[in-house]
């Protein structure tokens, strides 16, 4: 998996992402029939920019994604660059709009993301989540 990542995320091969797709796809299906928002965790702007694509969206692009939640920051340090330590100290990068904060109260939400490493990534998106009201919230990797 870590050189799928590298390949991947790293290096930019986005067709990589049809080894998962369809069976991710196929698990939120199963697992979460109606009712739930499949959310993905955005990318900063500078990585957008950087590799033309959110990987997770590509993982997920065969489900219907709500992104509402943005990055606040323009700039960070790659996570897969920082100890562990570090990861767990991260400031709050995540925000919702305005706009999505009514049609997220008393909602049931699955994050999904590429890895769970540490979690503290899901953690900072879960806190933005239950801030705005959501009910239920689940998340979803392709690796941990």
């Amino acid at each position: 998996m870590k050189k799928y990542f590298e390949q991947f995320k790293f290096a930019g091969d986005y067709y990589l992402r049809i080894l998962f797709k369809r069976e991710l796809a196929r698990f939120l299906r199963q697992r979460y029939r109606q009712g739930w928002l499949f959310v993905p965790i955005p990318v900063t702007a500078e990585t957008a920019t950087k590799r033309c694509f959110n990987q997770v969206e590509g993982l997920f692009e065969n489900v219907t994604l709500h992104k509402v939640l943005y990055s606040k920051i323009k700039s960070k340090k790659q996570q897969s660059l920082l100890k562990r330590r570090a990861r767990l100290q991260t400031p709050q990068p995540f925000a919702i709009t305005s706009q999505d904060q009514s049609r997220l109260s008393g909602a049931k939400v699955v994050l999904v993301d590429d890895i769970y490493t540490t979690g503290r990534t899901l953690y900072h998106a879960r806190a933005v989540l239950k801030a705005a009201g959501v009910a239920q919230i689940r998340a979803v990797t392709l690796a941990r």
